[in-house]
Parts: structure tokens; sequence; C-alpha cells
């Protein structure tokens, strides 16, 4: 194998893998030619100091000797440049250092690699004899053998024991049977590596491993044993890793299972069912460096559990429920460098040695270690628009109802009046928020957890979830209220006040439902759709699909936009009406487009506010990331903002336009006449005096001058009708039209009737005809002027 080792044929000492003859290959190629260039060296230096002498007299000859000198310098100088490198690389390549034999046997405290042909070929080439140790070794029937390298899979163990040589180094028995499920293992004072997994093992006993000392690694994973006892690991000084993984029975960790470890530096402990670490747990595991115990269920830590683990690197206590536990957890950890748990209050508890970018979870959007509002600018925000919210909505709630008692019956007002209340109970959850960070402040992270789970924090997430709904719903029916009355203001399809309550009942009745689908339905929303964040609020804005995304994305984001898509396409509609400058427009027809106006501003900012969510929605199912700040802004400030702004742009900015008593009765128009007598639109009129006509025919005679008023008022208002092809549903009597008294006078006549388009000519015939019977019955109630 000399020349053969490459494919070149040569054979300089270059590998780190020592074969066979490289001791040879180095002495001569290495050693012997540096020898011969140290002497070259020292020849060419005693002729480069015969040239310099000048005071010598040289003969010809000398002279010609040098000038061959010379030549050969530079033959010796590139040699030197050429062989260098082969002498530094194979003195570097005697070195052990971290040498590895990939595919080779590497003999012991050596150097030297073989290939497995010249192991247990009866000649000694490593330097201890190593490769003809063992060599007589017997392989237990169904095992896989290497050396002292033992792998015996879904075997009995009573059977392996009998043909294994007591000079085992690695041992896996994984899936194999143990007589009654407990754990024996014989004295192999050789063995460093025990893999004994999945062996279904429910019991070892103190003091079972404690004959292996030169154990290194154990491996007892998804096993079924129930509970370690004191001393169970006794013995086992040299271990350095412990894997105890998905043991789905161990609940119970007695104090001191794990003294006498100290050299352990990797334990794992996750997939168990431990859910209480006792103090004394960790005793004897001073050097640990590594620390597993994720997915257990684990719920109390008791008091300086961790204290003993003075080296410990790294922690993981995620997918556990720990809820018991101390304030100083981890302040003797003072060398933890990182850190995983599923609540960001660990992270409070931190030692020094974590960074914050080591510590998960990460801070939550809104709150920090003593405040459920961290930002100072959100937290006076939130208390202003909640203020605004609540004050503003209940101003406009009894604005509407004292002042507006005339349009009670009206579609249009109902809706309004809803999407108040709905406002209204945005600026109620956010001072509920506002409440709770006030009375958690300086120490909200200890009370996180519990407010959370809270009722009052499930109850404010409903409260938001109804209140942003039902103001998209409210908006919704309200600007196709509009849309019907300026697209067809002749009658025909309008939303009728019976219509309104039933849309409006529906309306509250499917928001109801959708905010509380995700308590009532645990299996699927893991309790825990309203307790994401510490503002109680379900917005689609993680890209962790946690439990519900898909019904929070559903509602908050593609349910919103078809249903701002709808307002759009009104609103676009009703501007199309306004902007018609040949359309011969009714007086109402107009207030219906001013109403569409003021009912624009809304929208728009309603628009304004749900464009965010929709956008970050979309972009956290694309997986996009964005600063937890700006979850925090939209969620505050963004969304709930149009609650506080929709009083102030919708009623009181129309206060000032309601015309007073006196200018109704100066109105001389016959618009103006039809718009007081047909409809109750002036708020002082609230206090007159209302009675049919038969009711006041019935108590007294008429003036002559009060005939007149109620026959011109009458005529004027079918006038006003007929002009717009309009009639009235009921025909006219006395029981049909009624007067507002202030005091004894007569002020203004009214028609209680509903309006419908003209169909046929008989319409008009019949309003004229019963205009005539009610002037004769108006002229035999009327006094007679005395005679002259």
């Amino acid at each position: 194998m000399f020349y053969s080792r490459t494919a070149v044929c040569l054979a300089l000492p270059f590998s780190r893998q020592k074969v066979s003859g490289w001791e040879y290959s180095t002495a001569i190629f290495v050693f012997y030619n540096s020898i011969a260039f140290i002497a070259i060296a020292w020849w060419q230096l005693s002729i480069y100091n015969v040239a310099k002498s000048s005071n010598r007299i040289m003969s010809k000859r000398t002279k010609q000797d040098l000038t061959l000198a010379r030549r050969l310098f530079l033959v010796v100088l590139t040699d030197f440049l050429c062989w260098c490198p082969v002498g530094i690389l194979g003195k570097l390549s005697t070195k052990q250092g971290n040498l590895t034999c990939p595919g080779l046997y590497r003999c012991q405290q050596s150097t030297t690699c073989l290939l497995f042909d010249e192991v247990c070929d009866n000649i000694r080439q490593c330097p201890h004899g190593d490769d003809e140790v063992g060599c007589d070794v017997t392989c237990p029937i169904g095992c896989s053998c290497e050396g002292f390298i033992f792998i015996c899979h879904q075997k009995k163990v009573e059977n392996i024991f009998l043909d294994l040589s007591m000079e085992v180094r690695k041992l896996d028995l994984s899936s194999s049977l143990f007589p009654n499920n407990s754990l024996i293992v014989p004295a192999y004072t050789y063995l460093a590596e025990l893999k004994l997994f999945n062996c279904s093992i429910d019991n070892i006993m103190p003091y079972t491993f404690g004959q292996l000392m030169n154990l290194l690694h154990l491996d007892l994973s998804n096993n079924k044993i129930k509970i370690l006892n004191s001393y169970t690991f006794y013995g086992v000084t040299k271990l350095i890793t412990l894997n105890l993984k998905d043991n789905l029975m161990l609940g119970i960790i007695k104090p001191n299972a794990f003294m006498s470890l100290p050299n352990i530096k990797d334990l794992e402990l996750s997939g168990t069912r431990i859910i209480k670490l006792f103090n004394g747990t960790f005793n004897g595991l001073g050097n640990l460096e590594t620390f597993n115990i994720t997915g257990n269920g684990l719920t109390t830590v008791e008091e300086n559990v961790f204290d003993v683990l003075v080296s410990l690197l790294t922690i993981d206590l995620t997918q556990n429920d720990v809820t018991i536990f101390s304030l100083d957890i981890f302040s003797r950890l003072s060398h933890l460098t990182q850190m995983k748990t599923d609540s960001y209050i660990f992270c409070c508890l931190k030692p020094k040695s974590v960074s914050a970018e080591n510590c998960y979870p990460k801070m939550d959007e809104f709150s920090s270690c003593s405040d459920l509002m961290r930002n100072d600018v959100l937290r006076i925000c939130l208390w202003i628009i909640a203020i605004n919210a609540l004050i503003g909505n209940i101003g406009v709630i009894l604005y509407r109802i004292i002042y507006e008692k005339t349009l009670l019956f009206k579609a249009n007002w109902l809706f309004i009046m809803n999407l108040g209340v709905s406002d209204m109970l945005m600026g109620l959850y956010l001072g509920i928020i506002a409440v709770a960070d006030m009375y958690y402040s300086g120490n909200y992270i200890l009370h996180d957890r519990e407010w959370r789970d809270s009722l009052v924090c499930k109850l404010a997430g409903i409260l938001a979830a109804i209140s942003c709904e039902a103001s998209v719903n409210f908006i919704m029916l309200t600007t196709l209220d509009c849309y019907l009355k300026v697209k067809f203001p002749f009658g025909g399809r309008r939303i009728t006040y019976k219509t309104a309550k039933i849309l409006t009942f529906l309306c509250w009745v499917f928001v109801i439902i959708i905010a509380v689908v995700p308590i009532s339905y645990s299996s699927y929303f893991s309790n825990m759709f309203y307790s994401r964040t510490a503002v109680c609020l379900a917005l689609p804005f993680s890209r962790q699909k946690v439990s519900g995304w898909e019904y929070s994305t559903a509602i908050f984001v593609f349910y919103n936009s078809i249903a701002f898509i709808a307002i759009a396409w009104w609103q676009l509609s009703i501007y199309n009406v306004a902007k018609s400058s040949n359309r011969v427009m009714s007086k109402r027809t107009k207030q219906d487009l001013t109403l569409a106006r003021r009912l624009f501003l809304v929208v728009l900012t309603d628009f304004l506010c749900w464009c965010p969510v929709g956008i970050l929605g979309v972009l956290a199912m694309t997986g996009q990331v964005f600063p937890p700040e700006v979850y925090s802004w939209v969620a505050v400030f963004v969304m709930p903002i149009n609650a506080a702004l929709n009083p102030f742009l919708y009623t009181f900015s129309t206060m000032k336009q309601v015309r007073s008593r006196d200018d109704v009765l100066k109105s001389e128009t016959s618009d103006d006449m039809f718009m007081a007598s047909a409809f109750i639109n002036n708020l002082q009129m609230l206090q007159m005096k209302y009675i049919t006509l038969r009711e006041l025919f019935a108590s007294r005679k008429l003036t002559v001058k009060e005939s007149i008023r109620l026959v011109s008022q009458l005529t004027a208002a079918i006038a006003y009708l007929h002009h717009r092809y309009l009639t009235l549903c009921q025909p006219l009597s006395l029981d049909t039209l009624a007067v507002f008294m202030d005091k004894k006078t007569i002020i203004r006549l009214k028609v209680i009737s509903e309006i419908k388009d003209i169909t046929t000519g008989q319409d008009t015939d019949q309003d004229i005809d019963n205009i005539g019977q009610i002037t004769k019955l108006v002229l035999r109630n009327t006094r007679k002027l005395p005679e002259v």
C-alpha cells in the first residue's frame, strides 16, 4: 500500500491518517531532506562570506568557482522553496490534534489509522497493539457487532447478556424485552454508552447503574418508567448525558434521584408527566449545562429547586403551565444564557446573565413587566378615546330620544341610534382596559395570567367584538337606507320602520353570536381567543396560527371587507345621483342627499380605521412580520377612534341646522307648509297638543280663519304630492287628519298616512274627491259669521 495510497502513486506523508509505512515516509521525505537542506544552506552561507571578503586576493580559478556557486545558489533556492512546504506539511501531519479516521480504525492514544482489513489480522500495527485486542469476542445471535460495539434490537436481554463480552464499550438494546419490565444490567465496567430506547421498562431500582463506573451516555427514552427513586443513578460518576424523554408515565422524581452525577452536562426530561418539581430534585447536578423539560404539564416548582444548577446555560420550560413558583426561581443561575418558557413573566424574573434577545417568549405587544399598557402615549390615548366614546355616544342617544321624537318611527333614526349604542360599547371596552391598566400598575406581569383568564377580560373582548361588528353592520344598513331613498325618491323600495326593527334585531343577534361563539367552543378555540393579548383582542395580526385564527380572519378581515365593498358601492351610487344636475329633485330627496353626505364622513373614518386591520390581517396570513408597535397602535388607537368620532361627525355637527318653532310658523311656501303639515320635523312641536279632526269637531266649532288655514294646508299638501307623482296609501278622513294645538290655537295640519307612487289617474281623482268631502265637513263645523 506504500505507493498506492493515492492515484498519483506518491507516498508523501501529508495525511493525518497514519496508514502503514507512514513512519518510513516521514523519515525520508521530511527529516532526511530537512537535514540535507540545512547542510546545503550552511555551505551556501560560507561561500557568500568568501565572496564578501574584498581584501582577499583570489586567483582566476577561485573567481570561476564563485561564479559557479552563484548559479548553483539559484538551483538550491528553487529546490528549497519546493521542498520546504513538503517538510512543513509533513511535520504538521505528525501532530495528533483532533484526529478523525473516517472509514478507518484509529489506534488508541496514537495518530495511526488502519484499514479495517488490518484489524484482527494477527499483526500488531497499532503502537499499543489494540488492533488485535478483542478479536476473539463472540457476537450474540441476531446482533450486529463491530469490535466492542453491540447492537441488539428486539431481543430478550437475558439471552444477550449470556453471550455478551464483559469488555463491551457500546450496547444498544432498543426495543428489547427485560424480565418483568425491570431494568437489570450486569457490571460492564468498560461500558461507555448504553441505549435502552423503547424497552417497556417501568421500574428502576436504586443503585441499578452503580457498577457502570465508566458509563458516559445513557438513553432511557420512550419507556414506561413511573417514578425515579432517590439514588437511582448513584455511582455513575462519569455520566455526561442522560435521556429520559417521552416516558409518558413518569410523574415523580424524588429528591436525590440524580445524586452523584457530577459530570452530567445534558438532561432530557421532555414529554413526561412531571407536574411538580420538589426541592432537592436536582441535587448532584452542579455541572449540568442543558436542561429540557418541555411538554410535561408542569404546574408547580418549589422554592430553591434550581439553585443547585449553578452551571446551567440553557433551560427549556415550554409547553408547561407553571403557575406556582417563587419570584427568585432563577436568581442563583448566574451562568444562564438562554431561557425558553410559555409566559413572559419568567423573562421578567430572569437573571442578568440572560439577554432580552435570548429569553422567550418575547415581550407582549402592549404590556411590560410592570404595566399592562407600557406605552405612555397609548395609555393617554386610551383614556381620551374611552371617555369621548362613552360620553359622546351617550349624548347622541339621549339627544335623539329627547329632541327627535318626531323621527322615532324612521328607519334611519333607528339605525343611527343603534350605531351610537355599538360605539358606546367600544368606549366601555376601552374603559375596562384603562381601569385594568391602572389597577395592575407597577406589578402587572405577576397578574398577567390572572387577568387574561378572568371573566372581565373575556367580557371586554366580547364587548369589543360586538361593538366592531355592530358598528360595521349599522353603517351598512344606514347607507343602504340612504341609497334606497335617493335612488327611489317616489317610494317603492324603502326600508320601512317595521323592516328596520327586524333588521336591527337580527343584526344584534348576529354580532352577539359572533362574539360569544369563541368562549362556547373551547375545543376549537382552546379557551384562548380573547386572552391572546393583554388588551383582550383577537385581531389576526400574528404569524403564529393559534387556535381560532381562521375564525378571527374570516370575521375581522373578509366579512368586514365585503361589508365595506357594499358600502362603497352604495356611496358611489348616491354620489352619482348628487352629481346629476339635470335631475329634478324634491326637497325630501335633497334632505336625503344631505343625510348621505354626513353619513359619508362616518363611512370614510370607519374605512380608514378598518383598512389597516384588513391589510395587516392579510399580511399576517402570508407570513409577513411587522413590529409589535404596529399592532398596539392599530388595536388601541386606529381601530377604536371612529367610535369617538362618529357622534361628532353625524349628530352634533347637525344640531345647528334644526329650525326653531318661529321659523316654521313664518314659512310661507307651499313646500314648507307640506313638510310642516305632512311630517313632524320641528323639535318644539313636541310640546304641542295632537288631536284628530274628529276629536276637534266633537270639542268645538272652528273659526272661519281656522277653517281656511286647514283647507289650504290640506290642499297644499296633496298638491305637493301630486306634483311629485305621489299619493296617499289611505283615503283622507277625519281620522287620518290631525292638528297640532298650542294652547287653543291650531298650528299645523298633519296627514296620517303612508305615501306611494301614483299608478293610475284614479289615485289623484280619489284624493281630490276626498279633499272636497273634508272641505264640506270643515264648513259644516265652522261658526257662522254674525249678520251685519
